[in-house]
């Protein structure tokens, strides 16, 4: 029996994977149909963040024409907080702002209806307020989806449904994650008035700064993020599950806690918080990840475990944006040939592992392991801090050399050789 297809490819969720994959097919004179449950693309989506510049102007050639984004990041700071303490590398990036710009601030809302909008203007059709419940199936390959008693049916499926990976495990792509491959991230929204933003953080016209936070949290692995934004401040928190449940501590009050520092009160002075969410964060790295094809199916985005934390390096949207565009690519492929088999879809794995995602993911595989250290968040911001303060603090008397007051600081906390270990691991894993 002939199938008669409803659409090329059915894509389902409007996140930014999803949104790129249904762009660069539409591009093409594919039909593609994006499947979101939220009232428009964006509506659940809760990030406010940072994206690379060249990866968004693959897929939006010259965005920053257009209303999409919020500040061109030229100030990168990365904070160790101890107990009263805080401890900041201040990176000026002020090559990075020129055109595609090598990354720019953007809240996720508006940023990821404007995308799906681009798909839309492209030729591809955006059903919200629709929920895909499960696939249909025709001789062990994903024909299309079910929707309540609807059925749509397209030769190619995109799963890009974001963390929770429901539809992936009914694919038989992946298994049922564990919540030590997940992190909590909190996220609140702070509205303060444009002049005041550019005159704290010393800012002109549009540039912007990220903050990333390490410490202070109980000792629970994970870290801090601040981002200016036009006329608001995204500011969040995220933690590792396993760790809060081992710790009977709840995200929620650990978040509280973590905005009583006396650095963070400063950022967010006179702030009104007018938005918070949360959503779970895949970080079961390169080996966790799910099979990212198969018949009739590929995975995208978070869905597919496509995020990275190396301290340094921490991505998820970037991703996200270049796994759509290359499983749109794929499927485009796929459509070439008339082969929606596993072996047609294979052409995606084949995209990622000679992009920057996969190899990305692979280089740092041992990063997720070894950021689960508690003393990375609970010893070293505390030892670096006092130490500081040691080196710093002026009393009057002769100053002592800084190398061997260092050695010395450490022996005393009796750290030192495990601050060698750690230093070791870290080699080997970022």
């Amino acid at each position: 029996m002939t199938v008669e297809y409803d659409f090329d490819v059915i894509i389902v969720g409007a996140g930014l994977a999803g949104s790129s994959a249904a762009l660069t097919l539409a591009k093409e004179g594919k039909e593609v149909a994006i499947i979101e449950r939220g009232q428009y693309p964006g509506a659940k989506n809760v990030s406010g963040g940072a994206l690379y510049g060249p990866v968004l102007n693959k897929i939006v050639p010259n965005y920053w024409e257009e209303d999409a984004i919020e500040r061109y990041l030229t100030t990168k700071k990365i904070t160790l907080l101890s107990e009263k303490r805080a401890m900041t590398i201040d990176i000026d990036l002020q090559d990075f702002a020129e055109p595609p710009y090598n990354g720019v601030t953007v809240i996720r809302p508006k940023f990821d209806r404007w995308l799906a909008q681009k798909a839309e203007e492209a030729g591809a059709f955006i059903l919200d307020n629709t929920v895909a419940e499960d696939f249909i199936w025709k001789d062990n390959q994903i024909i299309g989806i079910e929707s309540g008693e609807d059925e749509l049916k397209a030769k190619l499926t995109i799963i890009a449904e974001g963390a929770v990976t429901l539809l992936a495990e009914k694919a038989k792509l992946a298994k049922k994650p564990s919540p030590s491959h997940y992190a909590v991230g909190m996220k609140e929204t702070y509205e303060l008035k444009k002049e005041i933003i550019e005159e704290r953080f010393h800012l002109n016209g549009n540039e912007g700064i990220s903050n990333e936070f390490l410490g202070y949290t109980h000792g629970i692995p994970g870290g801090g993020f601040f981002y200016t934004n036009k006329e608001t401040l995204s500011f969040g928190l995220i933690l590792n599950m396993k760790k809060l449940i081992q710790k009977k501590i709840r995200a929620i009050d650990a978040f509280e806690d973590f905005k009583k520092h006396p650095y963070i009160q400063k950022l967010l002075k006179d702030a009104k918080m007018v938005e918070y969410s949360a959503h779970a964060i895949p970080e079961g790295g390169y080996k966790h990840m799910p099979k990212l094809y198969g018949n009739g199916v590929m995975i995208a985005g978070d869905a597919a475990g496509m995020v990275l934390n190396a301290g340094l390096y921490i991505e998820g949207m970037n991703f996200a944006l270049e796994s759509g565009r290359l499983a749109g690519l794929a499927a485009k492929e796929a459509l070439t040939t008339n082969d929606y088999s596993a072996e047609g879809t294979k052409i995606y794995l084949k995209l990622l592992r000679d992009s920057f995602v996969l190899q990305d993911l692979k280089r740092f595989k041992r990063a997720a392991k070894f950021l689960e250290r508690e003393r990375i968040f609970n010893v070293y911001p505390e030892l670096l801090n006092s130490l500081m303060y040691q080196l710093l603090h002026n009393t009057g008397e002769p100053r002592k050399r800084i190398v061997p007051t260092a050695i010395k600081h450490f022996l005393k906390k009796g750290k030192l050789f495990k601050l060698m270990g750690d230093a070791f691991a870290a080699l080997r894993s970022i």
